[in-house]
């Protein structure tokens, strides 16, 4: 935790005479950290409040819950600057946060789970301030009537280096995709698919090294990052096995892939990166979460890009050399992902390989029209044993 973040809450509750509780400093700790991913960028006057604006966030959240005196805010920065900063993070900051299970933790439950609160203990009430009263103390006349939209950031704060090892450092993705995707490719000895899962995650999700507007995207990673391998995986499987994916195979490769996904927070770990950080955007997942992910990518022909153009020549190729440098998606791989994926020589990409023939076409069409019609399938038959989870 910050080592600002006792004092300034300290200062937020200048009555309060008992030690600070667990819970709050947890929180607030836990809203910086996030405030870094999510507002990583701000101008030089609003960095200088960010480690206040969360605390005083923090302060608001839980001021019933754990029943806080009177808060007074006295912000390092004019009551202009602070309340644009104060309402941009409150704006984008989660009301809950992500422990190591993966399962989402609101405030309450951290709270009794703790066991602040006895079983017949009651819980203090008192009403609820809106955002504009709390925030009517930093108004003045002036400036009242001025756009409370933040402005666009101008500086950057240091980058965080165990992100820089977990995501590279063009990576806009969360720390844990890579070195999770590490993970399942070694568990499920399917190391040579690596780059081209990590590549259709950087497309989807990351374009051009910036994490992308699609709200479905970055409230679904993590079907999203299943989804992927499975339509690699699949897709490879076809091409090799020259044979249709019938449904019980779907099941299992659905199945395997669940289960890898559930391990990875017990094995996949960065050195100097703390667990709540480097987890942030992941959530627990079941088959039925896989499945619609899937359909996603498959109704917005995101496959349709170059990254899962090149699973044909992997499977023509199919060499120890692809294997190893699959193996070797390391985190000292500084070298931009375009120039990482497929490299055979400088003109790759005007190879046959990426040329989009009608025959390409029509094999496409028709794997896409199978796969949609296996997805529809099995979301009908949700009666069955398909219905419920696979058990890992």
């Amino acid at each position: 935790m910050s080592r600002t973040l006792e004092p300034t809450l300290l200062s937020l509750l200048p009555t309060y005479s008992k030690d600070l509780p667990q819970p709050l400093l947890e929180l607030a700790s836990s809203l910086l950290t996030q405030s870094r991913h999510t507002a990583g960028t701000l101008k030089a006057e609003e960095e200088v409040a960010r480690a206040y604006a969360c605390a005083h966030i923090a302060c608001e959240r839980l001021k019933i819950s754990l029943d806080l005196p009177p808060i007074q805010p006295r912000p390092p920065v004019p009551p202009r600057i602070y309340k644009r900063l104060y309402t941009h993070l409150e704006n984008v900051l989660p009301a809950s946060t992500v422990g190591r299970s993966g399962r989402v933790r609101t405030p309450s439950s951290k709270l009794r789970d703790s066991g602040i609160f006895g079983s017949g203990q009651r819980i203090p009430s008192r009403g609820t301030p809106t955002k504009e009263q709390s925030l009517a103390k930093f108004r003045s006349p002036a400036t009242s009537k001025n756009d409370g939209t933040p402005t666009k950031s101008t500086g950057k704060p240091p980058p965080l280096q165990a992100k820089k090892k977990a995501g590279g450092t063009i990576s806009a993705l969360p720390a844990w995709v890579r070195p999770t995707i590490q993970f399942m490719c070694k568990e499920l000895d399917e190391e040579r698919i690596g780059r081209t899962v990590l590549a259709g995650m950087q497309t989807i999700a990351a374009p051009h090294g910036k994490r992308t507007k699609d709200e479905w995207v970055n409230d679904h990673l993590t079907p999203l990052l299943a989804a992927v391998y499975f339509l690699v995986s699949s897709r490879l499987y076809v091409l090799e096995r020259g044979q249709d994916l019938d449904d019980p195979r779907y099941v299992r490769m659905r199945a395997s892939i669940l289960k890898t996904m559930r391990q990875a927070q017990d094995n996949v770990n960065v050195t100097g990166m703390d667990e709540d950080e480097l987890w942030i955007g992941w959530s627990d997942i079941k088959s039925g979460d896989v499945d619609r992910a899937v359909a996603k990518v498959v109704e917005n022909q995101w496959q349709k890009e170059e990254w899962f153009a090149g699973i044909e020549h992997l499977a023509k190729t199919g060499d120890a050399e692809a294997d190893d440098r699959d193996a070797e998606m390391g985190d000292d791989d500084e070298r931009p992902l375009n120039s990482k994926l497929h490299v055979r020589r400088g003109d790759t990409m005007l190879q046959s390989k990426w040329d989009m023939t009608d025959k390409k076409r029509q094999e496409y069409r028709i794997w896409k029209e199978d796969m949609l019609r296996r997805i529809e399938e099995i979301e009908h038959s949700r009666g069955s044993d398909m219905e419920i989870d696979i058990p890992a």
